[in-house]
């Protein structure tokens, strides 16, 4: 029988699993003295002048030492992260981790002028202004005090963080700011008109193929090549290249038969004759008055697809 810890573990998603490892493992290190936080944060000079790359990824890791500041971003992570792949970014794991990768980058290239070294409480709190975006219809219980919106989580933990803290929370801020813009560009840019449907946030191919998530770039340019839907009821105008049937071009009508039998009664078959005589005769005479040229204005049924749209 697996053990509920274990399995609880193996059902999370791929970065929220891998990112809460690296935590954990990071701090155990630094509580056992395998390590020390002088190593693990992030200058231009550190990495870029002594080429210790390592601190790109540490810097992000270390959540400081064992306490609840550090219990509140772990479950921050694991519980917000997961909304996030299992819901908005479903499928969509490349998406997802090249978002994160280039909120890292921003956040690397303003930490100088935040004069922050470690970055780890910068991302959760980024990722989380993004859940709250993604769910916003969402109420949540703030530690059993009160009860408020998802859409307001964000600005209650700057206000709490703010007053435990006794310090303006500038640093906080810019990770709302940080987060907002790259909901804005993943969610909110790509239904505008003015971006043409483009997402900028798009993963590359190379990324796709790596976390085995699927190209969709030829389904979008299919998309773009079919007709528009119709609307109302109209008719949506043919696309170039295509043919109409002409006038003279006999229509072939599909003819079903109905298995079912029916009795016919005597006055009933005379009925049917007089019906069939009077259409003859209907023929006849519409024959007879009926220019024998089609007309230009003669409309005809034609098939059309409707486009997919996501």
């Amino acid at each position: 029988m697996p053990n509920p810890l274990e399995e609880w573990y193996m059902q999370l998603p791929l970065f929220t699993r891998i990112y809460t490892t690296g935590i954990v493992v990071l701090t155990l290190a630094i509580q056992l003295e395998w390590a020390s936080p002088l190593t693990l944060f992030y200058t231009y000079h550190a990495v870029f002048v002594q080429n210790e790359y390592w601190r790109l990824l540490t810097t992000f890791l270390f959540l400081g030492t064992f306490s609840l500041d550090w219990i509140l971003n772990i479950y921050f992570i694991v519980r917000y992260c997961r909304d996030l792949e299992e819901g908005s970014y479903l499928n969509r794991p490349a998406d997802f981790a090249w978002t994160v990768l280039l909120m890292c980058t921003t956040l690397l290239v303003i930490s100088p002028y935040l004069g922050t070294v470690f970055l780890g409480d910068l991302l959760v709190s980024s990722l989380t202004y993004m859940w709250s975006r993604h769910y916003s219809y969402l109420f949540i219980n703030f530690m059993g005090l009160f009860t408020t919106s998802a859409a307001y989580l964000p600005w209650v933990l700057v206000a709490f963080s703010s007053v435990v803290e006794n310090r303006w929370p500038v640093v906080d801020l810019a990770a709302i700011g940080v987060g907002h813009v790259f909901w804005f560009l993943a969610e909110e840019w790509p239904r505008r008109a003015e971006s043409g449907g483009v997402r900028v946030l798009r993963a590359p191919r190379v990324l796709c193929k790596i976390m085995h998530q699927d190209l969709d770039d030829e389904l979008d340019q299919d998309a773009e090549q079919e007709p528009a839907v119709p609307v109302d009821g109209d008719i949506a105008e043919p696309t170039v290249g295509s043919e109409l049937p002409s006038a003279e071009t006999p229509v072939q009508h599909e003819t079903t038969t109905n298995p079912v039998h029916h009795e016919t009664t005597t006055s009933e078959k005379h009925n049917n004759s007089d019906e069939s005589t009077n259409q003859d005769f209907a023929s006849t005479s519409a024959v007879e008055h009926t220019d024998p040229s089609p007309t230009l204005h003669q409309r005809t049924p034609y098939s059309h697809t409707l486009a997919e749209h996501d």
